[in-house]
């Protein structure tokens, strides 16, 4: 498979704070990641380096073969890296149709880009002049992922995707993710519901001040949870 991201010793923080302690982290094109710890561990700053919002302060930012430390976001978008950030990622006072077409300056035509987020949330083609903001919650994040979907992105980095919606609408989000998986897309994610998020990703990781403490399987990686928290058997 593809190699799509790798972080090699990556070290970052803020105002000489460090919170990344050397991560090592490796994510293959179609897979899912899974990044999982406690708040505070060092997930978002870890999204926020490999998005180009944080230059790391050591260590090798590699996507798609190409070691990109310190390059500007709008390069690595440029390069495919879309991130979804925790949050609603739409702009409210515009409609579902606008929002859509904001997406058009990866020189994909209009009707391209609806057609292929109304495949995605069929929801979304009945509200395409309703402003965002004014649509549930669960709604906003469809959009947030239909306007990552038609940009054609190679890496994927979703940071709390579930946050405050029901598990019904989470449902339907993670089964967009796994489809855009099958179709290539290497994704990340932080995500508040471990279980859905496990049974989602290929492989997971669990962070812990600032470094990897554990890295396997999915069913492995639950197992060590439940330990952790109820006490191994």
């Amino acid at each position: 498979m593809t190699t799509l991201l790798e972080l090699r010793g990556i070290r970052a923080g803020y105002d000489g704070l460090e919170v990344l302690h050397g991560i090592d982290l490796v994510v293959e094109a179609g897979s899912v990641v899974a990044v999982l710890g406690p708040n505070g561990a060092g997930k978002t700053t870890l999204l926020r380096v490999v998005s180009g919002e944080l230059e790391p302060s050591g260590g090798d930012l590699v996507v798609g073969g190409r070691r990109l430390n310190g390059v500007p976001a709008a390069t690595l978008a440029r390069a495919g890296v879309c991130t979804i950030p925790e949050g609603r990622g739409v702009f409210p006072n515009l409609t579902v149709r606008e929002n859509l077409w904001m997406m058009t300056h990866r020189g994909v035509g209009r009707s391209e880009v609806e057609e292929t987020a109304f495949a995605y949330f069929p929801q979304l083609a009945a509200r395409t002049d309703q402003v965002a903001g004014t649509m549930s919650g669960g709604e906003q994040q469809m959009l947030a992922l239909a306007r990552a979907v038609v940009t054609g992105p190679a890496l994927l980095l979703l940071d709390e995707l579930s946050m405050g919606l029901a598990p019904l609408v989470v449902q339907g989000l993670f089964e967009a993710v796994d489809r855009l998986a099958r179709a290539g897309v290497a994704i990340v994610i932080v995500e508040q519901f471990v279980d859905a998020a496990l049974d989602l990703a290929d492989r997971a990781v669990i962070i812990s001040q600032g470094r990897v403490s554990s890295e396997g399987a999915p069913a492995q990686i639950r197992d060590e949870l439940r330990a952790a928290y109820f006490g191994a058997a």
